[in-house]
């Protein structure tokens, strides 16, 4: 499960929440901010959103967890084509008009050109 599919996972019963990570993930894609400063926004909302129910908040939360183990935590043995795949920044990176945003996003994904 990458980002976005992380974000799409909370249940439609909570959309007013999905849409607020949304938002939150997409300007954390297009800004300079690092994978820690993603964990800190991710933990930042999480520890202050109330689902529906809690098998949903629940579910969230073990998908966070695994997320986390999979693709922050790991992301120093990672290719960079594994990074974009992660963090879903594929297109981003592929739109790059010049060596300058691709090094932004390098940083980002705390790799090495």
């Amino acid at each position: 499960m990458n980002l976005d599919e992380l974000v799409h996972s909370i249940s439609n019963d909570d959309s007013d929440e999905r849409i607020k990570l949304v938002h939150w993930v997409e300007d954390w894609k297009n800004s300079d901010k690092t994978v820690i400063d993603l964990l800190s926004l991710i933990e930042k909302w999480h520890g202050n959103v109330w689902f529906s129910n809690q098998e949903d908040q629940n579910k969230f939360y073990d998908n966070w967890v695994k997320f986390k183990q999979e693709a922050i935590d790991n992301i120093g043995g990672m290719t960079m084509n594994e990074r974009l795949y992660w963090f879903g920044l594929f297109d981003i990176f592929d739109s790059c008009e010049d060596d300058v945003a691709k090094l932004i996003i390098y940083k980002k994904l705390l790799a090495n050109p």
